[in-house]
């Protein structure tokens, strides 16, 4: 009985710490939020816990792992938005040479982007598969289109 009160006590005082604990708490919302892959508010909550407590690990790792998961949710993005602009330009009658180079342009910026993406071992597997999709996509577009032209 006696170490079951001890051990309520225990997880008790740690609830209350970093339930009283900004930093702490601040950094189990980013963490949260994180999970829920809202990436861009976990970042916001992480910097302010970080702020406030430099010795704060879950705060700086929620904060890393965050602005990692922003780049290449910008990069599906964009790659989405330059995947798009490709099919437009694909489908009128008539492509020019002007065309053709946009096209060999975005192209090329969607597999050099792929590749200088920051890697992480903590990355959402999802977002992984979605990127690599965009540059399989768009490395069979090019090798397709501009393999015997270079």
């Amino acid at each position: 009985m006696k170490k079951v009160i001890v051990f309520f006590i225990l997880i008790l005082s740690i609830f209350l710490y970093y339930f009283f604990n900004t930093s702490y708490r601040l950094s189990l919302e980013a963490k949260a939020y994180y999970e829920f892959k809202e990436y861009s508010k976990a970042k916001k909550l992480a910097e302010q816990a970080y702020k406030l407590n430099k010795y704060n690990t879950m705060a700086f790792t929620v904060l890393t792992q965050s602005k990692i998961a922003e780049t290449w949710q910008n990069f599906i993005k964009e790659s989405n938005e330059y995947l798009f602009n490709i099919e437009s330009i694909s489908n009128k009658e008539v492509i020019t040479e002007a065309d053709k180079t946009k096209i060999k342009m975005m192209l090329e910026i969607i597999i050099g982007e792929f590749n200088n993406l920051p890697k992480s071992k903590l990355l959402d597997e999802d977002l992984k598969q979605k990127a690599k999709k965009n540059y399989m996509e768009a490395i069979n577009l090019y090798n397709g289109i501009f393999k015997n032209r270079n």
